[in-house]
């Protein structure tokens, strides 16, 4: 409350006012003082002339004692103490003393020795013969002086009641100039607390709060201007925070991870990609990145590119097995530096997809090139054995079966790529039993020779009819029939079952076969990818059907998915309705 600026003007004003009223009330008294004085000098002055004039008629006629009466009498009249000096100092007579001879000689006395100067003198002190504070006149009159004498009890009576009624007033003054005062501070005051009870709410955040009903003075005038600067500071902050979201979903819709690491080590921005790719799970509220970020080469680089503001480009392996490419951007000012912006991209696809067609060439060539040394070497000893008819024939039996072998996988290759590369399918509505059947006895050669048994199995009253396409369905369902005849072992039994559900129709590839290793079930859809590569020579595949059927299912969007185990393997699809 002390230091409110109220309490302040009050005190300053309040303190003011009493010091004038105290000058006031000692000038005041002195001057009243002083003029009570001077009105009875005057009327003793008035006195001292009659006294004179009463005197000068008996001057002749009177002696010792009837002077005495004389000024004793005219005391009495006057109501003052009257006494006759010589010029020498000698008292003559004297109203209120009887025996004149004990009283000293006056000649030094101030008054007398002004009278005796000027003819008129007065003074004020204290009397040692009547023990009080006396106002002392006296006047030259021919061969003596007439002296008058006057108690100032009267005076400080007056004097006291006065003081007593300016002081009363005084106190009526002071409490009415604080009440006037408080009132006015409190309307001086009232719009100035306006102002800082809105300057304190704005501070706060209440951004909304203005200030209302404002005068037409300077602080109006100032309020007015704050409530401008309030709107163009809230319109400055709305702006921001529209920048600041638009710069979030804009980050938020990139696929790379991007984050802003400041000078301090701290990181101040960063993505839902940024979090996702370097498995980061905690938050990021201004924490150092190197208590995010668990990879020493990218923590490294940070402080490198921190410390030097150098640009660096790089690769990362992530503990989620992905390969990353970083970039860090230094930001720099004029003359320091600002921070990094890290950069994150997922190349993890793009590295997979170069070795894939690394190892698609290495295959390819490795699967063209074996069939054609091998038709090279038959053809090189039939023309070294031209006699021997029957080994001939024999050597271009393999010829032929390797040049179909080779001609297969360059249908099966040819197929892909126009699976992989046309989007000119033609939707239609297939028969799926019945592509099913037809692949089944398309394949009964091959089951007859190896001794198998392959079961449809559908569930009656059912049509197994959907949307799709006849070419990519049949390359579908008889790659995984061959499949399942391949790597069936022997007197075993293949089973294709269908059902009808509400969210499509399943079917099931079953085999009694040899099974997958829980390592390869991820890879077998791979192009030229063999578990054992021995076995699917011998059998004739290409390493390309289930690729095909991988291919095929993502045009016609089916899902296909594998189980397996010793007791065979499993191919699930499930197609639209």
């Amino acid at each position: 409350m002390l230091k409110k600026l109220s309490f302040k003007l009050i005190l300053a004003y309040v303190s003011l006012i009493i010091c004038l009223v105290l000058i006031v009330f000692m000038l005041l008294g002195a001057l009243l003082r002083d003029t009570h004085i001077g009105m009875i000098r005057d009327m003793m002055s008035s006195n001292a002339q009659l006294i004179e004039l009463a005197l000068k008629n008996k001057e002749n006629k009177i002696s010792d004692s009837r002077l005495k009466k004389e000024i004793n009498t005219l005391s009495e009249i006057m109501n003052l103490r009257i006494t006759l000096i010589k010029t020498d100092g000698v008292v003559i007579a004297d109203s209120d003393v009887k025996d004149i001879k004990h009283l000293d000689n006056h000649l030094y006395r101030q008054e007398i020795t002004a009278a005796l100067n000027e003819k008129t003198g007065s003074s004020v002190r204290y009397s040692n013969t009547l023990k009080i504070d006396m106002l002392y006149y006296a006047q030259k009159s021919g061969d003596y002086l007439i002296r008058l004498a006057k108690p100032l009890f009267e005076v400080e009576t007056s004097l006291s009641r006065l003081k007593s009624l300016i002081l009363n007033v005084s106190i009526i003054v002071i409490i009415t100039s604080i009440i006037i005062i408080t009132l006015i501070s409190i309307k001086f005051t009232r719009p100035i607390n306006e102002t800082l009870e809105f300057a304190g709410e704005f501070s706060r955040g209440r951004y909304e709060k203005r200030i209302l009903n404002y005068s037409d003075d300077e602080i109006g005038i100032l309020q007015n201007a704050l409530n401008k600067m309030a709107d163009t500071i809230v319109g400055t902050i709305n702006e921001h925070i529209f920048e600041q979201e638009k710069l979030k979903i804009t980050i938020e819709s990139i696929s790379d991870g991007i984050a802003l690491v400041d000078n301090n080590k701290n990181i101040l921005i960063s993505n839902n990609a940024f979090t996702e790719l370097l498995s980061i799970n905690t938050s990021m509220d201004k924490k150092l990145y190197f208590e995010i970020i668990r990879n020493r080469k990218l923590n490294s680089n940070i402080e490198i590119s921190l410390k030097n503001a150098q640009r660096s480009s790089f690769e990362i392996d992530t503990t989620n097995e992905r390969i990353l490419d970083v970039v860090l951007n230094p930001i720099q000012s004029k003359k320091s530096l600002q921070g990094i912006l890290i950069v994150l991209h997922d190349i993890s696809e793009r590295k997979k997809i170069e070795q894939i067609k690394s190892d698609l060439v290495s295959n390819v060539s490795h699967e063209l090139k074996t069939p054609i040394a091998i038709v090279k070497g038959y053809l090189e000893t039939i023309s070294e054995n031209l006699d021997n008819k029957e080994m001939s024939k024999d050597f271009i039996g393999r010829a032929i079966e390797n040049i179909d072998r080779q001609n297969a996988i360059i249908e099966d290759i040819i197929k892909l790529s126009m699976i992989e590369s046309s989007t000119d399918f033609q939707s239609e509505r297939i028969d799926i039993k019945n592509i099913v059947e037809n692949c089944i006895e398309i394949l009964t050669p091959k089951i007859n020779q190896k001794g198998l048994t392959v079961k449809a199995s559908f569930k009656r009253g059912q049509t197994f009819t959907t949307n799709g396409n006849q070419f990519l369905a049949e390359e579908i369902f008889f790659n995984l029939i061959d499949n399942a005849l391949n790597y069936n072992t022997p007197g075993g039994r293949v089973t294709v079952s269908g059902e009808e559900t509400d969210n499509g129709i399943i079917f099931k590839v079953k085999d009694s076969g040899i099974g997958i290793p829980e390592e390869s079930i991820g890879r077998i859809f791979e192009r030229f990818y063999r578990v054992n590569k021995g076995r699917s020579r011998s059998t004739g595949g290409t390493g390309l059907g289930l690729s095909i059927v991988k291919h095929a299912a993502m045009v016609l969007q089916w899902s296909i998915s594998v189980k397996s185990g010793k007791s065979g393997t499993s191919f699930t699809i499930i197609t639209g309705k």
